[in-house]
């Protein structure tokens, strides 16, 4: 059985395992019988004690979050630097704003887009939207990449811009089936 969630922009995607109970030895139950019934999917899963998350990815979790790690860190943050921390909740969909950080690979992208530069694109031109960062084909990130990137079916782009422009930008430069 296949499970598919789709996100505000419409997109369908096929919905990946995670495991988010309260116990860290659940959680490992959880990520074994995963990984067994399908060696090639990725994993996310929560841990709560510190020793956990070293278990749980040797168990063949491919990320693993520790909430009251994150809350406690972003908490700290929110005091030291409030503007910036709220600003990025904002990007990332925890506001009102009409702006939306997405992620966009090079295989959703026409052929005769590999190869040229993210200048030659001209989106936010285009578009309206920027591109606000860069995955090369190596897993390299690259923040607010140079116009000169050349943009491949390995890499990924992340744009900044409204649901309108992003999805836009998609309709244009999708690839055919």
């Amino acid at each position: 059985m296949n499970v598919f969630w789709r996100d505000k922009c419409g997109r369908v995607y096929d919905a990946e395992p995670f495991a988010a109970l309260p116990k860290d030895a659940d959680n490992l139950f959880v990520v074994l019988t995963a990984r067994g019934l399908n060696p090639l999917i990725k994993i996310i899963s929560r841990a709560s004690d510190e020793n956990s998350d070293t278990k749980l990815k040797r168990a063949g979790a491919d990320n693993v979050i520790m909430p009251d790690k994150i809350g406690g860190a972003h908490m700290a943050s929110l005091v030291l630097k409030p503007n910036i921390i709220e600003f990025i909740d904002v990007l990332t969909g925890g506001g009102d704003i009409e702006f939306h950080l997405d992620e966009i690979s090079g295989e959703e992208l026409q052929n005769t887009i590999h190869g040229k530069t993210i200048r030659e694109l001209e989106i936010r031109n285009k578009f309206g939207s920027k591109i606000v960062g860069f995955k090369s084909s190596e897993g390299q990130y690259i923040v607010n990449p140079s116009p000169d990137t050349i943009i491949n079916a390995d890499s990924k782009i992340f744009v900044l811009g409204s649901h309108e422009q992003i999805n836009k930008l998609r309709q244009e430069f999708k690839q055919e089936d």
